[in-house]
């Protein structure tokens, strides 16, 4: 048992704030208020129906509840920026500082909050374990971590960042990019705060002087703290707090600053609202030179955390070893992070007494697969990892967009986690020979496809995770490619090694507004939509109007996916995709991954999704 001693957050956002948007989120020593227990009866994310809902707007979205005959029910706009009836009509627009939750308007940041996406107003962002993290301080110690966030609403989003007690003054390091590849500005944000439609990236970190043979690892501009905040080995440290008085969406990255960034990974941050209580944790498998690792993150002081894990976490810094199989028990306070280094964290079971954070990851991954035999150069990667009762029973394994020279389907690395004995997975269509067919709980599972496919279980009480790679940059035969040295406007190696975390159908929405990294010459998307009760409905993109080129999922006609580049060299597809901020729209359910990739460097994430509860699954941590 362990209780350090650290400072709580201060509430970051003035009382004038809280009453005006965000009452409900902005004070990291108060739990979430008014959260539904399941999703039956949230919006999500833009209004995303939750299972069994009738669409935007349908009546058990927003339906009146008074006990009044002849009301008509209402719901939320997929932005949730107006109240619509059931067929989607507007009947009301909620001021700017208001959101839209089941057909009332209600402060913003509760809004998003209730919602349980991954839109919010309170983020917590850990430094994540990079290359050579296993040693006290290396060369490439202390590389620039950046977050990034994405306002559509119709106001500006005022941003406070805290570390450590500290309130740090995003107008020191916060700036609006425009441009993409070697003409990206950085223009230092208003004192107004994030404008509508803009995206803000917060340099949060690094140490002057850490650099590779490539270049510096230094963020382009100084950032809030001139140090490696990062915890090395295992130990225990303290992560940043970005607060915000207006529902955003946020990422981050591992280093910032495209293929000169050298190992870079990037993870989409979940808004505390969405963090749970018991966890099934799963990192990258362990092939390459690097370590794997587990984060836990406290938003609450006196938050007690019991884990059970299948291989042992050594200890270090302030932080008991965690024997296997054997129950161990940390106390965290606000915005303290707990980290284990050095061992799988695959499989273990978490149980906390107030809701956590969890990330993993390996800091030098190497993905080899039938089209990439010898993997790459080896990537860092990070994630942050759902709850147990945000994990879905049913994943589309859509792939990634072709880095081959043919355009022939890459071979892609899947990597499962069961969460309850006895589940049987049923494949559409029939699943490669290393396919599993049946998980039990905690155990993991790899195998590799160039297919399209749907997977699901036979029922929501048997959730499971799935993951996926981008295996190594596949050997180039490009025309204009000298011993592997990109030409100005090409890259031969185009990507490397990442993983991110797969979402649900159940939690897909129908409008996203995310952020592409301006530093990496190429970037597309990966898109998967759901068949809904008229057919498929068409998925608009910001800067080039209706996506096309769609393929079917299996033989069962329920998922289809369309690979779409927004820019390849630093040149985009149309003029309007030299951005970063996009946004994309559509009628139906749909969910996108996000790919950044330049010469032996890569980035991806989901562009967001609804993360709240979609089943009643909890695994206690009970020693074997």
């Amino acid at each position: 048992m362990r209780s350090p001693h650290i400072h709580p957050f201060v509430a970051l956002l003035p009382s004038a704030l809280l009453a005006a948007g965000c009452s409900a989120t902005s004070d990291l020593n108060n739990g979430p208020q008014g959260k539904p227990s399941t999703s039956s009866d949230a919006g999500g994310v833009g209004g995303s129906p939750g299972p069994g809902s009738s669409g935007i707007g349908g009546p058990e979205l927003g339906s009146d509840s008074s006990g009044s005959g002849g009301a008509t029910p209402s719901g939320c706009s997929a932005d949730m920026r107006d109240i619509v009836d059931a067929e989607g009509n507007v009947l009301d627009a909620c001021p700017p500082e208001l959101g839209c939750y089941q057909g009332r308007c209600i402060p913003a940041c509760e809004a998003a909050e209730k919602a349980g996406g991954s839109i919010g107003c309170d983020y917590l962002a850990p430094s994540p374990p990079f290359f050579e993290n296993e040693r006290t301080r290396s060369r490439y110690s202390g590389a620039c971590h950046a977050v990034f966030l994405s306002n559509t609403w119709a106001r500006h989003a005022k941003i406070r960042v805290e570390r450590g007690g500290e309130a740090l003054d995003p107008a020191r390091f916060a700036y609006l990019p425009s441009g993409i590849g070697p003409s990206t500005t950085y223009t230092p944000l208003p004192a107004e705060g994030i404008p509508p439609g803009e995206v803000a990236v917060l340099f949060l970190s690094h140490l002057p002087g850490t650099s590779t043979s490539y270049g510096t690892l230094e963020c382009p501009r100084r950032p809030a703290v001139l140090d490696d905040v990062a915890v090395h080995k295992s130990g225990v440290g303290t992560a940043f707090q970005v607060a915000s008085d207006t529902p955003v969406s946020a990422y981050d990255i591992m280093p910032y600053g495209g293929a000169i960034s050298f190992l870079p990974s990037a993870s989409l941050l979940l808004p505390r609202s969405t963090w749970g209580t018991n966890y099934y944790a799963l990192a990258p498998h362990a092939l390459g030179t690097g370590v794997l690792w587990m984060m836990l993150v406290a938003a609450e002081d006196d938050t007690t955390v019991e884990l059970v894990p299948r291989a042992s976490l050594p200890e270090g810094g302030g932080v008991p070893a965690a024997p296997a199989n054997v129950a161990t028990q940390v106390t965290l306070g606000a915005g303290e992070v707990v980290q284990w280094v050095g061992a799988d964290p695959s499989g273990a079971v978490l149980q906390s007494s107030k809701p956590i954070g969890v990330w993993t990851g390996n800091t030098y991954l190497q993905v080899p697969s039938d089209t990439s035999p010898s993997g790459g150069g080896q990537d860092a990667a990070h994630q942050q990892i759902a709850p147990i009762r945000a994990l879905g029973s049913e994943y589309v394994g859509a792939g990634v967009v072709s880095r081959l020279y043919d355009q022939q389907p890459e071979s892609v690395v899947y990597r499962l986690l069961g969460v309850a004995d006895g589940t049987t997975l049923a494949w559409d269509p029939a699943p490669p020979a290393d396919a599993p067919t049946t998980l039990d709980a905690g155990e993991v599972s790899e195998f590799e496809t160039t297919s399209l496919f749907s997977v699901r279980s036979q029922d929501d009480e048997h959730p499971f995770m799935l993951t996926h790679y981008m295996p190594g940059a596949p050997s180039s035969t490009r025309p204009g490619c000298v011993d592997e040295i990109p030409l100005p406007g090409q890259s031969c190696a185009l990507g490397d090694e990442e993983w991110v975390i797969q979402l649900p159908p159940k939690q897909f929405l129908k409008r996203y507004a995310f952020f592409t990294d301006p530093t990496y010459g190429t970037t597309n998307l990966v898109i998967t939509r759901v068949k809904g009760p008229n057919g498929f409905s068409e998925v608009d993109l910001s800067c080039l109007g209706e996506v096309t080129g769609w393929q079917p999922v299996g033989t069962g006609g329920r998922f289809e996916v369309a690979h779409v580049d927004l820019s390849r060299g630093f040149v985009g597809t149309k003029a309007a995709c030299e951005t970063s901020q996009h946004e994309a729209s559509s009628a139906g359910a749909f969910g996108v991954t996000v790919w950044g990739t330049d010469f032996f460097a890569s980035y991806g994430y989901p562009a967001g999704g609804n993360v709240e509860s979609i089943n009643d699954v909890v695994a206690p941590p009970i020693p074997q």
